[in-house]
């Protein structure tokens, strides 16, 4: 009797695993299959503690640091672990996966969604499913969830938990060999998070010089203070960075605000738009829109960051070490395609507005 009792137990257990595995891969069949979910799940396939750098941000970071050129270039390992439009409250919970698998000698934050959240994008949907649906069920995911979709969004979880809630009716499904590789953690991303835009804008570089400190508004000044604590937890190296754009003077007092909390809580600030001049940005051809660079401006910018990390955390050049330069250099004939392709259809636009 008791023999026969284990037996339905165990039948009932390889049943449930059975199931809830064949839910997960139906779910990740159905989400979109675009650069937030391959950029946030491509981050799990990377060899564990093989990082020098983690870049947590949004688009003005997966548009802007180049992992492939800064490893030619100097032989550094990194990843951009980033969504679009990131909200400053996702940071702690990304934080906490990337130090699950990595050790870093810096973690690279972008500055900018703290100034953001308070202006032309404020949270959303859009902007916590794309965080949320390229990474794995944890108690980390779970509490992000708990802890903002009802607070900020004033909404049920169920469909955050439980994404094919959200996205069983769309009509293109990946591929199964797609989906069980993010399923598993085992999706590689070949460009290491970058993302690419073919376009280009002509822009006028603005005067935002000044040293006035005006304050974030309450809820993402706690959200900055919230992270400044869990931060002095870790004994993380962490670099706060605001990547280049056309910068207002009202943003620059935000920042000045940010800036000086940062550095009192122990850690490093750099406005990288006090260095136009350095990078040698040309506002008729390194942007496309006046929110981010295009490959011509990335370029510059990952040469400009990549001298700055090297020089401030002893980042070491791995180019000729055998447990990284075969693994690295293969991906490198298709990343100077892509460029090539981007620069191409950058030029044939300059040209036909010529």
């Amino acid at each position: 009797m008791m023999k026969n009792n284990i037996i339905q137990i165990l039948k009932i257990m390889v049943f449930g695993i059975a199931f809830w595995f064949l839910f997960l891969l139906i779910t990740y069949i159905k989400k979109p299959l675009n650069v937030d979910l391959i950029n946030m799940a491509g981050f799990y396939g990377e060899k564990k503690n093989s990082l020098d750098m983690v870049y947590i941000g949004g688009s003005a970071c997966f548009v802007y640091w180049e992992p492939l050129k800064a490893w030619e270039d100097e032989g550094i390992t990194s990843y951009n672990f980033a969504a679009d439009t990131v909200q400053a409250e996702s940071y702690q919970y990304l934080i906490k996966e990337a130090l699950k698998t990595q050790e870093p000698k810096v973690l690279v934050i972008d500055a900018r969604a703290f100034q953001y959240r308070d202006g032309d994008q404020p949270p959303n949907e859009v902007a916590y499913r794309n965080v949320l649906t390229g990474t794995p069920f944890s108690w980390n995911r779970y509490r992000f969830i708990e802890d903002n979709v009802p607070k900020t969004l004033n909404e049920s979880t169920l469909s955050y938990h439980f994404d094919l809630i959200k996205y069983h009716g769309t009509t293109e499904n990946n591929p199964i060999s797609i989906s069980f590789k993010l399923l598993t953690g085992n999706y590689r991303n070949e460009l290491k998070g970058f993302y690419f835009i073919p376009k280009v804008k002509k822009l006028e570089k603005l005067n935002f010089a000044t040293k006035n400190e005006t304050p974030v508004l309450d809820e993402t000044n706690k959200i900055l203070d919230d992270l400044l604590k869990y931060l002095k937890t870790t004994n993380q190296k962490v670099l706060f960075v605001v990547s280049p754009y056309m910068e207002t003077v009202n943003h620059k007092e935000n920042f000045n605000y940010i800036e000086s909390k940062v550095t009192k809580a122990g850690f490093d600030f750099l406005d990288t738009n006090e260095y136009y001049d350095k990078m040698k940005l040309d506002f008729n051809i390194d942007f496309y829109n006046f929110n981010h660079v295009n490959i011509y401006g990335s370029e510059k910018y990952t040469t400009f960051l990549a001298n700055y990390l090297k020089e401030n955390y002893n980042l070491l050049d791995k180019s000729t070490d055998s447990n990284y330069k075969d693994d690295w250099n293969s991906l490198l004939d298709n990343w100077h395609t892509m460029v090539d392709e981007t620069k191409a259809a950058i030029n044939d636009l300059i040209e036909s507005e010529e």
